[in-house]
């Protein structure tokens, strides 16, 4: 691209391109460093606020469930469940339409405020104990934020609730609502009714209730600690539920928390969707998918309304329940602040360009114009002038010291192809045997692969390794190894012809190249001979331990026809030889 540029010109663009690319690697580098702080302090706080909510929703279900334990234990309740039994006993086999028709149609109250009625004035026993627990179970819905409170007998029969819904006076294992949520609640406990037993139904859509979503605490009512005698139940409405999940301090603009049950529907109200939410909008998401499987985290996520979040999840259990909550704020409003700094640093980055650009050209020239008269005086040099007056040596910078140099490499140029060849012989032999090293012998292959394939040569190549080096050199020390080394070295080159070819490729391994061989049977009378040279050779060398050799052939073409399968074949003999009694060749 600046190949053919004048240097008057490359500088100065090179310098400002620089400029530029290092303006904007700082840019990025400081957004993506601000992004990920804000990230981090992002996650930090959703973290902790999701802690903080699900401490609360806990401690909220813990309150109703010491409130539900003390209530079903009070006097209070024991002597109302037995007066309201009582009651329903003396009405007969229609107390269901008797207590109905009093309570529920002919209440001169309208709907939803049917509990105003304190007394049917029949002069039954059941309205005189109406009108002596009535007020004390609604002033505690009330005061507790309870949607209704069940009396249920043992058998089912729901003998008394303060709001006097189509549920009211009906048996709750065979009448209408045998499929509910709140028969569900009475039928755990009536099963195990021990003094602590309690539980606690998810949030479910109520029919009596006008289908609105309702939750059940139920726990057993005993005589004296001792005798079952029914069930006490609240219901609770999800205003109160609402009101945990809906804090949202510290929770910005678009910032929520809210629950999701295992079916993925929604357990809390949508701060943003409001009461159309819970047991209606599906949230299945990666992280509540996480939550569902027992994880805990945070990360950005798409979320029920398709918008880019930051969520935290983690599953929360409490008794029966196994919901996931979820808190989660905007990616948008995260980084809000930082994209205001991104335009603050772009107005920035752009008055720098332009100073830059004016300082670059001037700066450029003022070293671009000594560097082209120097450029003459190489071209002149490189045309073999040599004595070309280099006049820039008088300058004391740079330039000047360039040309210093120049004086310098016109002296050094004759040294400088001898050092080349020392260098490049070095590069292709061992340094110890002075044999070629693999890339040699890879290339010599190469080439006699290609003469032979075109004269039809025959040409064997063979992988030699030396028996018992190791415990040569361990027990003899290296030195010893290397005169071994050496010595096999030297006989190889003497068993060979002048056209052969012997590599060092390894410690104590060798390749043989052996041109012109008539037929397998001459190849291995070579190796056999080499065999008996080394054996023989290096005996003299290390006499107290037998140093032997252990060679592997393979023919070209019979046993392959290119370079890389020949050496493969003929390590793999050599190893087969190895594994024999060594000291031998083998094909």
């Amino acid at each position: 691209m600046f190949d053919n540029m004048k240097i008057k010109l490359k500088l100065p663009i090179i310098l400002i391109s620089f400029a530029l690319i290092s303006a904007i690697i700082t840019g990025v580098i400081s957004y993506t460093y601000a992004a990920d702080q804000l990230t981090l302090s992002a996650k930090a706080k959703l973290t902790a606020l999701l802690e903080s909510r699900k401490e609360s929703l806990i401690h909220y279900f813990d309150i109703i469930k010491q409130d539900l334990a003390f209530h079903s234990k009070a006097p209070t309740t024991r002597d109302a469940t037995i007066e309201f039994i009582n009651g329903w006993r003396e009405e007969g086999s229609d107390s269901e339409t008797i207590l109905q028709t009093l309570y529920t149609k002919n209440n001169p109250f309208a709907s939803g405020q049917k509990e105003s009625l304190l007394d049917a004035e029949d002069g039954s026993a059941y309205s005189v104990a109406h009108r002596k627990y009535h007020g004390y179970f609604r002033n505690l819905a009330a005061t507790h934020g309870y949607y209704d409170i069940f009396l249920v007998d043992t058998l089912g029969n729901i003998i008394y609730s303060v709001k006097k819904e189509s549920d009211y006076a009906t048996n709750i294992l065979t009448g209408q609502w045998k499929d509910s949520h709140i028969a569900y609640a009475f039928t755990q406990i009536n099963r195990n009714p021990s003094v602590n037993n309690i539980y606690l139904t998810d949030y479910f859509r109520y029919g009596p209730s006008n289908n609105e979503p309702e939750a059940f605490f139920a726990a057993p009512i005993h005589i004296n600690g001792e005798t079952y005698t029914g069930v006490l139940i609240f219901q609770m409405p999800i205003d109160a539920l609402n009101k945990v999940m809906h804090v949202t301090a510290g929770m910005g603009e678009t910032g929520e928390t809210f629950l999701v049950g295992p079916d993925k529907l929604m357990r809390s109200d949508s701060r943003f969707f409001g009461a159309k939410s819970i047991l209606s909008t599906v949230v299945d998401t990666d992280s509540v998918n996480k939550a569902l499987k027992g994880l805990t985290g945070i990360q950005f996520d798409k979320d029920y309304r398709d918008a880019h979040v930051l969520s935290a999840f983690s599953p929360i259990s409490y008794m029966a329940l196994n919901w996931v909550i979820i808190a989660e704020v905007e990616k948008n409003e995260i980084l809000h602040a930082l994209n205001e700094l991104a335009i603050i640093l772009t107005a920035a980055m752009l008055i720098g360009v332009l100073f830059i650009f004016f300082f670059g050209f001037y700066f450029a020239s003022n070293i671009s114009n000594p560097i082209s008269n120097m450029t003459n005086i190489m071209e002149r040099l490189a045309d073999n002038e040599l004595d070309v007056n280099i006049s820039v040596t008088q300058r004391d910078d740079e330039v000047g010291s360039m040309a210093k140099a120049l004086e310098v490499f016109k002296s050094n140029a004759i040294e400088r192809d001898k050092l080349q060849k020392e260098l490049t012989h070095m590069a292709h032999h061992d340094m110890l045997t002075g044999l070629p090293t693999r890339k040699l012998i890879m290339d010599r292959l190469q080439d006699i692969t290609s003469e032979s394939d075109k004269d039809e040569q025959t040409f064997a190549v063979m992988f030699a390794d030396l028996d018992n080096f190791k415990t040569v050199n361990d027990t003899l020390g290296h030195h010893i190894g290397d005169e071994v080394i050496k010595s096999a070295a030297r006989i190889f080159k003497e068993s060979l012809k002048e056209n052969d070819f012997v590599a060092r490729i390894g410690g104590d391994e060798f390749i043989l190249l052996v041109s012109n061989v008539r037929d397998t049977e001459a190849a291995l009378e070579v190796a056999n001979k080499l065999v008996i040279a080394i054996k023989t050779g290096l005996s003299v060398v290390c006499a107290t331990i037998p140093v032997t050799l252990s060679l592997g052939v393979a023919i070209y073409p019979e046993d392959a026809d290119d370079v890389t399968s020949l050496i493969r074949h003929a390590d793999e003999a050599m190893y087969r030889a190895k594994e024999g009694s060594k000291n031998r060749c083998s094909r």
